[in-house]
């Protein structure tokens, strides 16, 4: 037997260079980001075989264009339907400078290009964290009249999740359409009984892209991160936090949670309820002629104006990280970031040094400890740059930093689903909104502000300081960083 296998080695080992080679060919045709393509060549060679089989189960974009070619199609025809049907020149402001401010025209200007129009007569409410989140969205849910629909990346049947499913289960009854996606990662631990459950009682429920092995893809590709309640086309539910007792802050788990959600109604809520139909399309492929019961006429209820920003692979651009970058090339006096993952692409490291060396005051906060031991490493790589450039940084210590945000002189903020990573940029399904509203950038300046007593600030002679081993081993995870 053992010579069976010396005389078919040489054989296997042909293959296998043959596979290599045609899979560096492949890498090379499809023309990536350089730091992607490096980091993929670089796995190859240090881990020969499992770096053959990671390639193969997670960094193809054969999956991506053929599983999102037909939705792209969708997002274009719908897209252009739900502006020239729903966002007419009486529902949509145009985009005037006076309106907003010059500083941010840019900005406006790129967001409307991709579907995301600027509405006025918004009404903003921050939620910090669940305690604010949960009893907001249950009382909002238990007034529904006409729809409720509702789309997580992590909903667990555990306290809170079952507080809300049966919310959801009893406007069912009331004959109250209900509408549920859930992503088939972030929620696999939900048991086929509780998806039998909540049919029986009218709830009609997706996953989103199912999965077998969810331990093994934990970090597969192209998940759906958004976290989005619609309620009768007028109230909407968005930002950080997904469905789980691990939020609440109440006792039942030992880590503190800190998050950030909003609770958004007015125009802005057409672009949630846009987005929604098309994944509601994607995942359960069946028709949606959208009606005025979707897309209701929108009272004046604030004074806020909102673009409501998505991404993911089946947009054609990469307006996350787009948006984010000409948010912070447009800051003069400050900037404020908050993000539980900082791996940034090298367009936002430069926006974000950049600004520090101009003068403007930059604060980014991340978690002092992430529940990945490699991406935390990899989010320290890039502290002493940050520190060189000027830039303050806070680990926050409390517990589990989450909230997604980003000020910008006081005057405009954004919440959402992305973090500041390649996954966030690049793979997922992400929301986030864009507020033009001095009022709500200061309430989230002075959170910012406030959790600084729960954090300790770097300082880059002490950082300098910092052992070899674990330079050594933040270089290392960077390497990594845009597989992450």
């Amino acid at each position: 037997m053992l010579d069976f296998w010396f005389s078919l080695s040489p054989f296997l080992l042909g293959l296998y260079y043959l596979a290599i080679f045609i899979v560096v060919i492949n890498i090379l045709l499809e023309n990536r980001n350089p730091l992607k393509t490096h980091s993929y060549l670089l796995l190859l060679l240090l881990l020969p075989v499992i770096g053959l089989i990671i390639y193969l189960f997670f960094g193809q974009h054969i999956r991506k264009r053929r599983i999102f070619s037909k939705n792209q199609l969708i997002n274009s025809a719908f897209g252009q339907k739900y502006i020239d049907e729903y966002l007419t020149d009486g529902n949509v402001t145009s985009i005037h400078k006076a309106l907003v401010s010059e500083q941010f025209d840019k900005l406006i200007r790129f967001l409307s290009r991709d579907l995301s129009p600027l509405s006025q007569n918004n009404k903003v409410t921050l939620l910090k964290n669940g305690e604010e989140k949960f009893p907001a969205l249950l009382e909002a849910l238990n007034q529904a009249k006409n729809h409720i629909h509702i789309e997580y990346y992590i909903f667990t049947d555990d306290d809170i999740g079952t507080e809300i499913s049966e919310a959801l289960m009893a406007k069912a009854q009331e004959g109250v359409q209900v509408k549920m996606i859930v992503d088939g990662v972030g929620s696999f631990a939900l048991s086929n009984t509780y998806f039998e459950k909540m049919k029986a009682a009218g709830v009609e429920i997706y996953e989103f892209m199912p999965v077998l092995f969810p331990s093994f893809t934990s970090k597969i590709n192209y998940r759906n991160h958004r976290k989005i309640v619609i309620i009768d086309g007028k109230i909407s539910f968005t930002g950080g936090l997904n469905v789980d007792d691990r939020y609440l802050n109440n006792g039942k788990y030992p880590t503190y949670w800190r998050d950030t959600h909003i609770k958004l109604e007015g125009t802005a809520v057409k672009t949630l309820q846009f987005l929604f139909i098309l994944n509601w399309k994607f995942v359960s492929k069946q028709p949606w002629i959208p009606s005025e019961k979707d897309f209701p006429p929108s009272p004046s209820v604030g004074t806020s104006y909102v673009q409501v920003n998505a991404s993911g692979p089946d947009w054609d651009l990469a307006s996350i990280m787009d948006s984010f970058c000409l948010a912070i090339n447009a800051a003069r006096n400050s900037l404020q970031i908050a993000t539980p993952y900082f791996i940034p692409s090298e367009s936002i490291m430069n926006a974000i040094t950049t600004s520090a060396k101009s003068g403007v005051s930059v604060e980014i906060m991340i978690p002092y400890s992430s529940d990945s031991w490699i991406v935390q490493s990899a989010s320290l790589s890039f502290m002493k740059q940050l520190l060189e450039a000027g830039v303050k940084v806070y680990l926050y210590k409390k517990g589990f930093l989450h909230a997604k945000t980003l000020t910008v002189d006081r005057l405009i903020s954004v919440v959402g689903s992305a973090n500041m990573d390649h996954r966030s940029f690049d793979l997922n399904h992400e929301v986030n909104t864009y507020i033009y509203d001095p009022a709500v950038a200061i309430q989230l300046n002075e959170s910012f502000d406030a959790d600084k007593a729960d954090c300790i600030q770097l300082n880059l002679r002490d950082w300098r300081k910092r052992s070899i081993r674990q330079k050594l081993l933040e270089s290392v995870c960077r390497l990594l960083a845009p597989l992450l």
